[in-house]
Formats: structure tokens, C-alpha cells, sequence
């Protein structure tokens, strides 16, 4: 007879959580909801295994040949299930702004008109937004799914059932500014408030160079080297261009964080670089911020992180900024357009995609495989 005495241990994953663990059960139902929805054809077109090399790029520029689902594609019960998913795997700030970034292309086409002419109407598409599933979403299984498109790349992984990772996690605008639309002005104020509070001693310790990249350090790379150096310009753009010393003065370096250490801020200061960890972190679904700083505080805590600056030190000029841990990277530079033209980056150095922890989940299958086999 089957020993069912109850285990006294539990994996540290399966420990139950306040106030219960249904951050995975309410985005794959949500996920699957949709996927119900779709047509044959529709789901051969959105699914691809977990497995899937094409789950790591996440390129968030216009591009063409796209693997996915375009949500203009979607009729509007569909496109409504698929905003449902959307809002249920991140916080509602988070969501507000997925939604005005995407529509923030409506503005851009209008912008674009005197260069692009009709040609714009081709890719500044509000709906032109590609949603992908990596492997089919059910209850207690790994899946995960991307929605990219211009200025935005959500990816969100669930392993063995349990909401796991939400990075990369980007969102950009072009323009920053304009109308009533500054969709990543607090953000940015944030982190200006932090740099206006340091004294003059600490600034210079936080500024590494007085020119910023034209974009992200570590552009849209799989996965995070030990060091990255950022790109010349933007990609199909030459109005923010850096030099080899530029590069050299902005990398990124795993093991030497740039900038100055948060635990060496003021009481003040570290209220203020908390305000901006937290735009960040608080992107994803309530109940996986926990789970983030939980990571952080493994990783040597809050107090081990480190901020960046480089370029002009205010608003009007070309900016950029890093927060640097072993656990979190988070970039955000506003330098094309005349300082009019952001993108803002959360990534994990080590786990983003879940990569270590879908590594290990492949090693315990394996080896519970074997097991298996070894008694038979």
C-alpha cells in the first residue's frame, strides 16, 4: 500500500503565501480565457512551445515578420479578453500606461506624417501589438506569453504553476511629452528628485559621464553578459550619437556596479531612491513585489543597489539613469528628440525569462524522470 503520511517538509516554492497564492491561478485563467476564444487558425499563429528559442527576443522596435497574434487581429470580444490578460498580469498604474503607450502611436503616426508621408500608417498601429504564447496556459503547468510591439515588451513566465517573473519589462514613449501624454514622467521626476537631493560630493560620485547613450546599455540582449557596452545610436536613427570613449565611460559591468551605493544615502535621500525603486518593482502584479524584493534582499538587499546618472541634469537635456544589483537592473534614458524620446527598462541580470528557475525546473524533471525509471 501507497505511504500517504503527509510530507513534514514542503519546497520552499510551495510555501503557502499571505493571503494565499492566486497570482498564477488569476493570469492563467485569464490566459486561457483567451485562448478559448481564438479560432484554429488564430492558435496556430499565437502558440509556440516554452521551449521556444524565439521566447528570448524581445526586441520592442517596429519589425517586420513577427511571430505572434497582432491584437488588431483580435475581434472586440477577443481584443477585450486579451486587455483582461494584460491587466491581470501586472499592477493597474502598470496597465494604464501599456495602454497609453500603445496608443500613443495614434500621436506618432500624426508626427511622423511630414517624413514618413503614408507610409507611417504601416507601422505606428495602435493595435499593431503581437501577443505570443509559450506553451498552451493551463493550470499548474510552465507557460508564458510576450506582447510586443513599438515602445512596449511585456514577458511574463509561470513555472510549474506559480507566477514567477515579469522581466523583461519595457516600456518607452515617443514623444515624452506632449498634450496631456508624459507616460513615464514619474519615473523620471523620481529619479531627478533623488539626483537634486544628493550633495555635491555624492553627485559626483553618481554621475560616471556627462554625456548619456542613445538608448539602454544593455539593449535588447537574451540575456545580460558580464559586461555590455551600449550601441553607437539608435537603431535607424543618427541624432544621439556616441563615441568609443563614450561607450567605454557608460558600460555595464556585473561585478562593479557604477555610481553610488544606496547604502551610503541619507535618511532623506534613501526615502527618495525607494520612491523610484518602486516605479519600477511595482510594475508587476501585487502579489509578485514581494517576491522581487525578496530577490533584491538575497542578492545583498536595497542598501548593496547602486544609482547612476550620466548626461545633462535637467529635464530639458539629453539623460540617462541606472539602478545596478545583482537581482534588478533597471535603465531609463530620455536622449533622442532633444531629450523628447524615452525608453525605460526592468530587467533581472540573472533570471530574466525565469531562466534559472525554468533551468532548475528542467532539472528536476529530468532527474525525477530518472528516478522514476531507476525503481521501475
Amino acid at each position: 500500500m501507497a505511504d500517504l503520511a503527509p510530507h513534514t517538509e514542503l519546497p520552499l516554492e510551495h510555501h503557502p503565501r499571505a493571503g494565499g497564492s492566486f497570482d498564477a491561478t488569476v493570469v492563467t485563467f485569464a490566459a486561457m480565457g483567451l485562448f478559448d476564444s481564438l479560432t484554429g487558425d488564430q492558435r496556430s499563429r499565437v502558440l509556440l512551445p516554452h521551449t521556444d528559442p524565439g521566447r528570448t527576443h524581445w526586441n520592442f522596435l517596429p519589425e517586420s515578420g513577427r511571430h505572434g497574434l497582432a491584437l488588431g487581429d483580435l475581434d472586440r470580444h477577443q481584443e477585450v479578453l486579451a486587455h483582461r490578460l494584460i491587466a491581470e498580469s501586472m499592477s493597474l498604474p502598470a496597465y494604464a500606461r501599456v495602454v497609453q503607450v500603445m496608443s500613443n502611436e495614434h500621436v506618432l503616426r500624426e508626427l511622423n506624417l511630414p517624413v514618413f508621408g503614408h507610409v507611417a500608417a504601416t507601422f505606428r498601429d495602435a493595435r499593431g501589438y503581437f501577443l505570443t504564447f509559450f506553451g498552451q496556459p493551463q493550470p499548474d503547468t510552465t507557460w508564458g506569453f510576450r506582447l510586443v510591439g513599438h515602445h512596449l515588451s511585456i514577458n511574463v513566465t509561470v513555472v510549474d504553476g506559480d507566477l514567477a517573473n515579469a522581466t523583461p519589462f519595457l516600456l518607452g514613449a515617443e514623444p515624452a511629452r506632449i498634450g496631456p501624454f508624459r507616460i513615464l514622467g514619474e519615473e523620471e521626476d523620481a529619479a531627478f528628485l533623488l539626483l537634486d537631493g544628493l550633495t555635491d560630493g555624492q553627485r559626483a560620485q553618481a554621475v560616471i559621464h556627462d554625456k548619456p547613450p542613445a538608448d539602454f546599455v544593455t539593449r535588447t540582449v537574451p540575456r545580460i553578459g558580464d559586461v555590455e557596452y551600449p550601441a553607437y545610436h539608435g537603431v535607424g536613427r543618427r541624432d544621439a550619437m556616441i563615441t568609443d570613449d563614450d561607450r567605454r565611460a557608460l558600460a555595464y559591468f556585473r561585478a562593479h556596479p557604477r555610481g553610488i551605493r544606496v547604502g551610503d544615502l541619507s535618511a532623506a535621500q534613501r526615502t527618495c531612491f525607494d520612491d523610484l525603486l518602486a516605479t519600477f518593482v511595482h510594475r508587476a502584479r501585487p502579489g509578485l513585489v514581494d517576491v522581487e524584493m525578496d530577490r533584491i534582499a538575497a542578492a545583498g538587499g536595497v542598501s548593496e543597489l547602486h544609482f547612476a546618472w550620466a548626461g545633462g541634469t535637467t529635464i530639458d537635456l539629453p539623460h540617462y539613469f541606472r539602478i545596478q544589483g545583482g537581482a534588478t537592473l533597471i535603465e531609463f534614458d530620455n536622449a533622442e528628440d532633444n531629450a523628447n524620446h524615452v525608453h525605460s527598462v526592468w530587467r533581472d541580470p540573472s533570471n530574466d525569462f525565469a531562466a534559472d528557475l525554468l533551468m532548475q525546473h528542467h532539472l528536476d524533471t529530468r532527474h525525477g524522470a530518472q528516478r522514476e525509471q531507476a525503481h521501475r
